[in-house]
This record gives C-alpha cells, structure tokens and sequence, in this order.
C-alpha cells in the first residue's frame, strides 16, 4: 500500500518508444514514463513526475558520455537534464515566444554541448554549465526550417531538414550566423 500522503504512480511502462546506453544503465522512454534498468543488479527503476521528472509525455532522449548527462525532451519542449546529482530542468523552448513548430525531434552531441533538432532550428545546451548556449536558425535569410537530425564530421556539421541537407564548418566564428550555413545541392533531390 501507499501511505497517506504520499504518491505512486500508474504509468504504462511498455511500448518504448526510444532508448539510450548510459554506462551500466539502459534508460527507456514510453510516451508517459521513463525507466532504466541497471546492468550490475538487474533492477529496473521508474522515473516519472513522482519521481522528479518535470513534465509527461517524452519526445525524445539521449545520453551524453562526456558529461554523463540523459536529456529529456518533451512533446512540449520542456528539457530535463539527469545526472548522478539530481535532475535540472531547462524550460527555455518551452516558455520562449517562437511562433510555429517548437518540437525537438532528436538528439545529437558533440563534446560536452547536446545539440537539439528542432521545428524552427537547432538549440545548443551547454551540459557543464546547464544552460541554453545558443540557438540557429539556418533557413534562407536566418528563417525558421524544420530540422529532422543532425551529424558531425570532424569538420562540419550537418541539419537534415524538411528542405534538404545543410552544412556549415565547426571552425566558423559564429554558427548562428545563416551566411556560414550552405544547403548541400549536390545531392538526388536536394530540397526533400
């Protein structure tokens, strides 16, 4: 039973969604929960609302080895970072004034820095400092486009997006900066 007072929740815990391989923990997103087991003891522990967690309904997350930090994306853009430490929410998206799609489709790192794809472009979370570090928008003239992922070569970066590949130089000063971003033309359909 539950004491009085106290809270458990009835959250579905199948049907995963996304996962992420966080050293000896396997953590495991459903729509409404997150868990993770623990490969020392086989245990399987649940995170959610009661737990800490600062919103329902995960979009994505992804682990990051640097900083030993799981981000937590949800469908409405609020951010939980988790660390042995506790977990620290970040709910810029979330409460800032973007008009259109502000959903964070994935998950991409890149040293200690998660670099979110996002409806209107990509926000970088600085993981050390806890905090939004910037954000881009690299649609023509600085507008909004819908980034699906992004990778790194050990030179570029690249934003697949709703209207083809973009790619701008990890050494450019200022990424935020449309004019260092170029859409990739030599690609079959390079709008799509």
């Amino acid at each position: 039973g539950v004491a009085i007072g106290h809270w458990r929740d009835h959250l579905p815990y199948s049907a995963c969604k996304v996962v992420a391989t966080a050293g000896d923990r396997i953590y495991a997103a459903t729509s409404f929960s997150l868990f993770y087991a623990d490969a020392e003891d086989n245990s399987i522990h649940r995170l959610s609302k009661v737990e800490g967690l600062s919103d329902v309904q995960i979009n994505t997350i992804s682990y990051n080895d640097q900083t030993q930090t799981l981000v937590v994306a949800y469908t409405n853009s609020n951010i939980d970072l988790i660390t042995k430490d506790g977990i620290v929410n970040l709910s810029d998206i979330q409460r800032k004034q973007i008009y259109g799609n502000k959903t964070i489709n994935r998950i991409s790192h890149l040293g200690s820095k998660a670099y979110l794809s996002c409806g209107f472009g990509i926000v970088v979370v600085d993981l050390v400092k806890k905090e939004i570090f910037d954000t881009y928008y690299i649609g023509p003239n600085g507008s909004q486009i819908v980034v699906n992922d992004i990778a790194f070569s050990p030179q570029e970066i690249y934003a697949a997006t709703t209207k083809g590949v973009y790619h701008a130089s990890l050494s450019a000063p200022n990424l935020a900066f449309f004019g260092y971003w170029s859409k990739d033309t030599s690609l079959p359909m390079p709008d799509t």
